[in-house]
């Protein structure tokens, strides 16, 4: 089945919300649309992968879980709800795939904060605003003493910050509490503290009050 779009369509379509515009295609998909299929795809297709990469480190591994998500997906797909948010959605998912791959073999934690992953220097407006202050020794000191932060207290971060999600919405992916997604981002600070300027850490600590 396929929906068929017109040109009046496609500009309401244009003038949606990224959020808005997700479950206009994830309604389409559950009629059976696969071009809405390939849409939800290609619009989360890049996010969901650098996030689970931030679990399991093996890039073919995480590729597979995310193929096997959007098959499951795709049969699934008259019987799955309609969730709030499709991001976050899709997020929890491939994050629950990716635990049970990790419990079932033996692959790689991603316990890494890579330098040279473009995403953590260029995605959100607030780490633009970083950018465009510190100096390039600031940043990778930063960068070092991110990689002093445990799995989850990255993960946080990652979420947080390079992907400008709230903390409601950090709590609901990783099923969390909000409290401790909180505690968690406090205690993250507290350590980066002790490896960068204070100047650095403010900027960090300024961003948790506006998510």
């Amino acid at each position: 089945m396929m929906w068929k779009t017109t040109s009046a369509e496609c500009g309401h379509v244009s003038e949606m919300s990224e959020m808005e515009r997700a479950r206009y295609y994830w309604t389409a998909f559950k009629q059976g649309d696969q071009n809405a299929y390939a849409m939800l795809y290609n619009i989360h297709a890049a996010l969901l992968l650098r996030y689970g990469r931030k679990i399991i480190h093996d890039r073919e591994v995480v590729k597979d879980c995310l193929h096997d998500l959007f098959v499951e997906l795709w049969r699934n797909r008259q019987t799955i709800g309609n969730p709030e948010s499709v991001k976050n959605y899709l997020l929890k998912s491939l994050r629950t795939k990716l635990y049970k791959k990790l419990k079932g073999d033996k692959w790689v934690v991603s316990d890494e904060w890579e330098e040279n992953d473009d995403r953590l220097h260029e995605i959100s407006p607030e780490y633009a605003i970083i950018q465009s202050q510190w100096a390039l020794e600031q940043k990778h000191s930063i960068d070092n003493a991110l990689k002093k932060l445990s799995k989850r207290q990255r993960e946080i971060i990652f979420l947080l910050f390079y992907e400008d999600m709230s903390p409601t919405e950090v709590a609901t992916v990783m099923s969390l509490t909000i409290r401790t997604i909180y505690n968690t981002t406090y205690n993250a600070i507290q350590v980066l503290k002790k490896n960068i300027s204070v100047v650095e850490v403010a900027y960090i600590a300024i961003l948790t009050l506006f998510i």
